[in-house]
């Protein structure tokens, strides 16, 4: 084989080894998909040891040949070579997509390790190791929406209390993320490879002592390591945390809570057409014509079939028994990783059988992080009712029920100005928005599948993009409403990034966030967000704000039987 060749011929240190590794592992990979042959034992286990060992090489080759190679020994039945080589790789996705970079350049960076972490948490699970796949789903997952989008993060934390060392780190970082620029051409070194080699290999154990060196300061002792599960099931209190996983060969549950030791529910069925399933319900939901409508009505219910058999069913039915029975549907938070994120797990079950919705409360969380700062916050003291509506949107088709839901929203809650149709323009909602607990956006909003940042709300002016609104810090925001279209889609190639304008209100401070998966008819979304509003208590906080979502899907599934994708798409975001 030319890869082996190669390798051979390629010298320990050199920068293009890992590289050179990574290409080898995805020809055996590739082999192994199509006819099954293995490499043994022996050989697998001297390329794991090489990708180990590439010392010189650059975050991004590291990463890639963890991520091929750790997928080949995870293929070939070894397990714990596997968890070693993917979890190195997902630590090192941080610096693969380093803040300076900009939005465009790191999600173009992250979007290149689709399955990584669905990969790393299948090996943890089939090692039995339920607490580390847990952990390796939190350290891979929702970097750009912890670091990338000013929300707090391991090196903001450290630039505020030490500055001086974290410029330092940062500036090795950087160093060790630069293009090599002595080659002078590709697969060739500068007129100084050895000093090149071991200029890179300076860098690296420089990384490795700061590192130590930080975790030596009180509050750093975790720089930059894997969550732990102690501090993760914070997240569960009052029900039971929920992570569903495929990667490229198994199918797994997690489920956390309190009380327990993790419980591990194997999903085998999950697996096989999980990424048919996320194609035929993408390409139903963005065809906005009447094929589309009528795609999606064949479609939800065979993905909510699908959903209750493969993954929702076998784990509703290994939730551990609460310490106190009541006649009330348990809480549930759903952590899905990779294109899981894009089915509503809410509302899976068969046409008239009884289901999730009859089963449990849910919500949705991006990561178990997120839904403990969530939780830490205080709940609003007073409502000061935001309302943003546009009936009419230049270059957009008119949505005339958000007129009497707006209207009707802020007679009851004449707190702050009605922005309405071309008052709502987004330096007026940005100017609102800090004197707002509650808000409520009742207009068209765009979901951008390849560049998630680029997505936002179509107001009168134009665009309020996710950044915009992500980078602001609203320390008494309780409640945002999203009564627009695709307000919690992460799409596919960032899906694990959970990067949509309902993650970017809770990193704002709103502990609680109504959103839609797909786009919404216009008079359901208006039926919808009155009901809501008024099966909630009439309470500056919306800790009920689950509930009355759930209490609504299910009076919607009762007026629209036969059509799922008309109600299923809303969902809640928070404790």
């Amino acid at each position: 084989m030319i890869g082996e060749q190669a390798v051979a011929a390629t010298p320990d240190g050199h920068p293009d080894l890992t590289g050179r590794l990574s290409n080898l592992g995805r020809a055996y990979l590739m082999r192994s998909d199509v006819d099954g042959r293995r490499i043994g034992r022996e050989a697998l286990r001297a390329l794991a040891g090489q990708v180990a060992a590439a010392g010189p090489a650059s975050p991004v080759d590291r990463v890639r040949a963890g991520q091929i190679v750790g997928s080949l020994a995870h293929a070939e039945g070894e397990h714990h070579i596997a968890v070693e080589l993917l979890d190195a790789a997902v630590s090192g996705l941080p610096s693969v997509a380093p803040r300076e970079a900009g939005l465009a350049d790191q999600e173009h960076r992250l979007g290149g390790y689709l399955g990584l972490v669905g990969e790393a948490v299948a090996a943890h699970c089939a090692i039995g190791d339920h607490a580390g796949a847990v952990e390796t789903a939190e350290l891979g997952r929702g970097i750009l929406l912890a670091a990338q989008l000013d929300s707090r993060s391991d090196l903001t934390d450290l630039e505020y209390a030490h500055p001086m060392l974290a410029a330092e780190f940062r500036a090795v970082r950087d160093q060790l993320n630069a293009r090599q620029t002595a080659r002078t051409a590709p697969g060739q070194l500068g007129s100084d490879p050895i000093g090149e080699i071991e200029h890179r290999k300076r860098l690296w154990a420089k990384y490795d002592r700061l590192c130590a060196r930080i975790r030596q300061h009180a509050g750093f002792a975790r720089f930059l390591l894997p969550p732990r599960l102690a501090d993760l099931q914070l997240a569960t209190t009052g029900g039971a945390v929920i992570l569903v996983n495929t990667g490229r060969r198994r199918g797994d549950a997690i489920i956390l809570t309190n009380e327990n030791a993790p419980v591990h529910v194997p999903l085998p069925d999950a697996v096989l057409e999980v990424s048919s399933y996320a194609e035929a319900l993408i390409r139903a939901v963005r065809e906005d014509n009447v094929v589309g409508i009528l795609r999606r009505q064949r479609v939800v219910p065979e993905i909510l079939s699908w959903l209750w058999n493969a993954v929702v069913g076998p784990v509703l039915k290994a939730l551990p028994p609460t310490v106190e029975e009541t006649s009330t549907p348990r809480r549930v938070w759903w952590v899905p990783t990779g294109l899981l994120g894009l089915f509503p797990l809410h509302a899976a079950g068969h046409p008239e059988q009884p289901g999730a919705l009859d089963a449990v409360i849910s919500s949705y969380t991006p990561t178990l992080r997120t839904l403990v700062y969530a939780r830490n916050r205080p709940p609003a003291t007073i409502r000061r009712q935001l309302t943003v509506a546009l009936r009419r949107t230049p270059g957009l088709p008119d949505l005339p029920g958000t007129v009497a839901e707006a209207t009707t929203l802020h007679t009851q809650h004449p707190d702050t100005p009605l922005l309405l149709d071309e008052e709502a323009t987004t330096s007026r909602v940005l100017d609102a928005l800090p004197d707002a607990t509650w808000a409520h956006f009742a207009c068209h909003a765009s979901a951008d599948l390849t560049a998630p940042s680029q997505g936002g709300f179509a107001l009168h002016d134009g665009i309020l993009a996710l950044p915009q609104i992500s980078q602001m810090r609203l320390s008494h925001a309780e409640l945002a409403y999203l009564s627009a279209c695709s307000t919690a889609d992460r799409g596919w190639r960032l899906a694990d990034e959970s990067l949509h304008l309902a993650s970017a209100f809770q990193l704002a401070g709103f502990r609680h966030v109504i959103a839609s998966l797909w786009p919404l008819n216009d008079h359901v979304a208006a039926t919808a967000a009155a009901a809501v509003y008024r099966h909630l208590p009439d309470t500056p906080n919306a800790d009920h704000a689950a509930t009355a979502l759930h209490h609504v899907a299910r009076e919607l599934r009762a007026d629209y039987p036969g059509r799922p994708d008309l109600w299923t798409a809303l969902i809640h975001n928070g404790p």
